[in-house]
């Protein structure tokens, strides 16, 4: 826990992802099988800030590797009490939930 506080902690999160790449012969309404997939979306960085600091957390595939930058990821979420995120539900949690299962690591506390 901060110094500076005594409450939650309070992290405030992004992730950002790659496409899903997919064969397709139209641009409308299409039905991807996933047997047309080429590539599945994944994390590909992912930004943090405790609420009462300055200091803004980035790590990514490209500069930290995708292994290294999902385990601190699972340790930073671990860590908050409070976590608040734009579309978190229905986006940026279930994306870093599948990377941790994919990692092998249990679900944040």
């Amino acid at each position: 826990m901060s110094a500076k506080t005594k409450g939650p902690r309070i992290l405030l999160v992004d992730i950002e992802t790659s496409p899903n790449l997919a064969d397709v012969w139209g641009i409308w309404q299409q039905n991807v099988a996933l047997s047309q997939l080429r590539a599945t979306t994944a994390v590909i960085c992912f930004a943090a800030k405790w609420y009462d600091e300055r200091q803004v957390y980035f790590y990514s595939d490209y500069h930290d590797g995708h292994a290294k930058m999902i385990k601190h990821a699972h340790r930073m979420l671990d860590e908050a009490d409070i976590i608040v995120t734009y579309n978190g539900i229905n986006f940026d949690i279930k994306h870093l939930q599948r990377e941790f299962v994919l990692a092998d690591l249990n679900p944040p506390s």
